[in-house]
């Protein structure tokens, strides 16, 4: 038992010899299996690849980045990571990949039979998931990458998807602002209403009591009412303390609707300009997106790389032959134990 314990015992220096004894074997094994499957490889088809590189930026509002009046905020700004993570969302979005699908015929451009739907969507989406990497960069970029037998299909997948993000992104921002216009618009409608109403009602009770500023007639009439009762003119006076009178009954509620009304006015003013803002969002079809790289067809093929594949083929059945030389030799040595007991 202890012979055959150390017999079978695993070092480096057996294992070493057990290679030696057999190299010959294992390199014809190697080269050989490297070189058929190197043939092999050269069935596959030739894949060329094509990139977008975007930056996204910080936002896509046009009164944001040009209307904008605060100092510390940069209108040609790079994103954050949310931004970087909306442009993912996007170019993922089963909208912009049905377009693409559309638009070049991926179905038949792939060869997948499109007469059974479950395996035309199924095949097609196996497909899109190894030909089409959406990842984001370090630098909170996202990159895009195609692969395709044709250069100038993957270059031309790569920026339509692009441009269907940055449509689609418009769009979205468009239907918001679209939204939001129309309620600030029927907002301001009735704001204007209210203001229409308080002038008319303001102007109809001035020129009913002849009240026009009370603050500044009942000063008046207070100054003349004191010259009048120093110059003992009782008609004067009578007609004076009337009048005053009827400031102080009328005089608050003008004055409360010029107040009201100059508030009214003051927030009309500000709605003008958010709902300008809003306008020119909703009008705007402006791309906000930096592409840093366009897509263009590549020259040289970006996979399979065949000299790999060819090495780690024969890597595999190089190791693959060591396993049966092993127990090629672990019989043969068992044979001799039987024969020689």
């Amino acid at each position: 038992m202890n012979g055959n314990n150390s017999n079978n015992e695993f070092t480096m220096k057996s294992s070493i010899s057990f290679v030696l004894k057999h190299k010959i074997i294992l390199i014809i094994t190697f080269f050989a299996s490297a070189i058929v499957i190197g043939f092999i490889s050269l069935l596959l088809p030739n894949y060329y690849k094509s990139q977008v590189t975007i930056m996204p930026a910080e936002t896509n509002a046009v009164s944001k980045a040009v209307l904008s009046q605060m100092d510390n905020y940069d209108a040609l700004g790079y994103g954050k990571e949310k931004n970087a993570e909306h442009l993912l969302e996007l170019l993922n979005s089963s909208t912009i990949l049905s377009k693409t699908i559309i638009k070049f015929n991926l179905a038949e451009h792939y060869g997948i039979d499109v007469d059974n739907p479950q395996t035309k969507s199924d095949k097609l989406s196996q497909k899109l998931s190894t030909n089409i990497k959406i990842k984001r960069t370090e630098n909170l970029g996202v990159k895009l990458t195609v692969w395709d037998t044709d250069p100038f299909y993957a270059a031309n997948i790569a920026n339509f998807m692009v441009s269907e993000m940055q449509t689609l992104r418009n769009d979205i921002k468009k239907a918001k602002m679209d939204s939001l216009l129309s309620a600030l618009t029927v907002s301001r409608q009735k704001l204007k209403a209210d203001i229409d109403s308080l002038a008319k009602e303001f102007a109809d009770l001035s020129m009913q009591h002849k009240i026009f500023d009370p603050d500044k007639m009942s000063d008046r009439m207070s100054q003349e009412l004191a010259k009048q009762i120093a110059s003992g003119n009782q008609g004067a006076i009578s007609r004076l303390e009337n009048k005053i009178s009827e400031i102080g009954q009328y005089g608050p509620n003008i004055i409360a609707l010029k107040v009201l009304l100059e508030r009214k006015t003051e927030t009309l003013k500000i709605w003008d300009e958010k709902l300008e803002q809003v306008r020119v969002d909703a009008q705007s079809n402006i791309p906000t997106d930096f592409i840093i790289d366009s897509a263009y067809a590549s020259e040289l093929k970006d996979k399979p790389k065949r000299s790999v594949i060819a090495l780690v083929g024969g890597i595999c059945c190089t190791l693959l032959a060591i396993f049966v030389l092993i127990l090629r030799d672990k019989k043969t040595s068992a044979k001799k134990e039987d024969a020689n007991s």
